[in-house]
């Protein structure tokens, strides 16, 4: 097999390859000299949206793509932090829907212009998009609503955004009422018509006009009239309403004899002078008023002209100063309120509300309803809502973490959370309560079992590292204050040069193989650490073939690929002394088409005897300028550059060529197909 071409065709093989390395130089200097959106558009596919304008340029490619794997997630999320948070805490539509799927492709697409558009809605528009995938279903007037109706914010950056919308409807509603009737709106109207309110469901509790007694019972109509009026009723005094059957004689306060429960109970009236609270309520009105309900008793306003004085110790005679407005057995509000603070018990905070039968119930007998009355703990008069959970915690103690100026909220903050067994650090301190214990009524779980990371936080490593999971968990390379921040040590594969330089996804994406399996999650176990694992042998195996055995490592660096200064004679025990000094490497070891096709430089030649390269001289029978060249027609041209002497070119320098030749066709077969 003879390699040798001919001139002419060397000149035009020559002619082309320069041309085509001066088009790409020039290609590359241009877009190197001057990066302008017009030279990046050399390798992107289109220019990126308003929203993007920053990332334009080839040098930002990396910031979104990924080699092999398009746009990944965690690549979005990286700047769109907002949107990361809703997904870790699975809110929202890409909490729940889309929580774990690619942003680019199936929602999103970019590099088709500056003014176009990033999300791709459904067939039909914005308008078609099924609002229930965010977790809020449009109902009624809302699923007439256009979206810019709701959502006019922006983020950070100040680009438009969907998220973080309020749901309370004074949001985009005026509020009609101005406050006075709170912010629930829909305990009275619906989302099908705001003017017809669901009075059903109406509290009247939150207006100026509680109803209360037989005024539960009566029609809207009654005091509002047909159609309704809301707004500028009277209800001051009971006449505002009611006729007054006295004509005036008892005067306008009408609550002095009657409640609201019912006209004909008068038991229950702010009788004048004295109470009739207790065993009051229970006397004929004649009993005492035997001149006439309208004249004072014959026997007196005062108790002791009814009743017999009970007290050992000398009280006097004004009964009322103490019982005066309630029942005999008790003291009136006042009364209580002043002399609470010099008992074992001082009311303060919401006791202070607490009506004093609330404590000091009737139906108790006397030595248990004052004196014997416990209150040592809140227990004593309060249902435990724990249900006896923290028992073995302060001895069950409410006062831990909660005041007698409302059970809600609760004292039990960060600091408190230290002194359990699940500390509050890092991120951890700003999810709120119901993150973790639930948001479930009356009261949270506040015991949680699984404290481990898996069970609140996804595993996005699969099964690669259930031997640590069993032992401290995510612990082992994470900490509370960041995900993304790892202690990984490196130590048993150090990364050096530009292994230090490389994208951790560059090394630890999953295979083809695992990507077709459908696992997606990134592979730190059973990694090659050998280079063949990341990097193609340009050597073709020829170092691992013969001995002595080489490494890539025997030879070059992490810095770089490129050879440093190469101990030619100390690493092949073949010294370059004299002219082959000056000797190009192609010179010996040529490129070479192997079996499968590829081509490789062929550097263990198998030989390296003179005769092995260069002809004998001496074997021909005359020497001659005219005889046969010994040299394989590569090294022929090298040793015509050195040498001031001709080579013979006669017919035994032919035969010793083509044996060369094909010798070094049998060398280019050490890869099989």
């Amino acid at each position: 097999m003879d390699l040798r071409v001919a001139p002419l065709h060397r000149g035009l093989v020559a002619l082309l390859v320069a041309a085509l390395a001066a088009v790409v130089a020039l290609a590359l200097a241009v877009g190197i000299a001057a990066p302008t959106p017009s030279t990046a558009q050399l390798l992107s596919p289109g220019r990126l949206s308003r929203a993007h304008q920053e990332l334009e340029g080839d040098e930002n490619c990396i910031r979104c793509h990924a080699s092999g794997r398009q746009v990944p997630q965690q690549r979005c999320l990286s700047c769109h932090d907002d949107l990361a948070a809703r997904i870790r805490a699975g809110r929202g539509l890409h909490g729940t829907t889309y929580r774990g799927q690619a942003c680019a492709g199936h929602c999103h697409v970019e590099h088709r212009g500056v003014n176009a558009p990033l999300v791709r809605w459904p067939a039909g528009g914005m308008n078609q998009f099924d609002h229930a995938d965010t977790g809020w279903r449009l109902e009624g007037a809302h699923t007439r609503a256009e979206c810019r109706d709701c959502h006019r914010g922006v983020n950070a950056r100040g680009n438009r955004t969907f998220l973080d919308t309020n749901r309370r409807c004074a949001s985009c509603h005026q509020d009609v009422h101005e406050g006075r009737l709170g912010t629930a709106c829909e305990s009275c109207h619906n989302q099908t018509d705001f003017h017809q309110a669901d009075r059903t469901d109406f509290s009247h509790a939150v207006t100026r006009f509680p109803l209360r007694g037989a005024h539960r019972s009566v029609e809207c109509a009654e005091c509002h009239g047909t159609p309704p009026t809301w707004l500028g009723i009277e209800f001051g005094t009971c006449a505002s309403c009611h006729q007054d059957p006295h004509a005036g004689r008892l005067g306008a306060q009408c609550a002095s004899c009657h409640n609201e429960f019912s006209w004909a109970d008068t038991r229950g009236f702010a009788h004048p002078g004295l109470s009739l609270a207790g065993g009051h309520q229970g006397v004929a009105c004649a009993t005492c008023h035997d001149r006439g309900n309208t004249e004072a008793p014959s026997a007196g306003a005062r108790c002791v002209g009814c009743h017999h004085p009970v007290h050992e110790a000398p009280f006097g005679n004004r009964c009322e100063t103490c019982h005066q407005g309630i029942a005999w057995l008790g003291l009136p509000r006042r009364v209580g309120l002043d002399a609470h603070p010099r008992t074992a018990f001082p009311l303060v905070g919401e006791h202070q509300d607490v009506a004093c039968q609330g404590c000091h119930r009737m139906e108790l007998p006397r030595p248990e309803r004052y004196r014997g009355l416990s209150f040592g703990r809140c227990a004593d008069c309060h249902a435990d809502a724990h249900s006896g959970e923290f028992s073995a915690r302060d001895a069950g103690e409410c006062g831990s973490c909660h005041t007698s100026h409302g059970f809600h909220p609760t004292t039990f903050g960060i600091a408190a959370h230290a002194s359990t067994s699940f500390p509050l650090t890092g991120l951890h301190a700003a999810v709120a309560c119901a993150g973790c214990h639930g948001a479930t009524r009356p009261r949270y779980d506040l015991h949680v079992p699984d404290q481990a990371c898996a069970a609140c936080h996804e595993n996005p490593h699969g099964t690669q590292f259930q031997p640590e999971m069993a032992q401290g968990g995510c612990a082992h390379c994470h900490e509370t204050s960041s995900w993304s921040q790892t202690r990984v040590s490196h130590t048993t594969w150090p990364l050096t040069g530009a292994h230090a330089r490389a994208a951790c996804e560059g090394c630890h994406a999953p295979s083809a193989a695992e990507r077709a399996a459908g696992h997606t999650e990134p592979r730190y176990r059973g990694v090659p650490r050998d280079c063949e694992g990341c990097h193609d042998d340009v050597h073709a195996g020829q170092f691992r073939t013969s001995e002595p055995l080489r490494g890539c490592a025997d030879c070059h660096t992490t810095s770089a690929f490129a050879l440093p200064d190469w101990d030619h004679a100390g690493m092949t025990g073949f010294v370059l002394d004299g002219r082959h000094r000056d000797v190009s490497c192609e010179g010996c070891h040529a490129s070479v088409t192997l079996r499968n096709g590829s081509r490789s430089t062929r550097y263990r030649l198998g030989y390296r005897e003179c005769r092995d390269c260069h002809a004998d001289p001496h074997a021909a029978p005359e020497r001659s300028t005219a005889a046969a060249g010994g040299l394989m027609p590569e090294r022929a041209a090298a040793h015509a550059a050195l040498s001031p002497h001709p080579l013979a070119t006669g017919p035994e320098a032919l035969v010793q060529g083509a044996e060369r030749a094909r010798r070094l066709a049998e060398l280019a077969e050490w890869v099989s197909p």
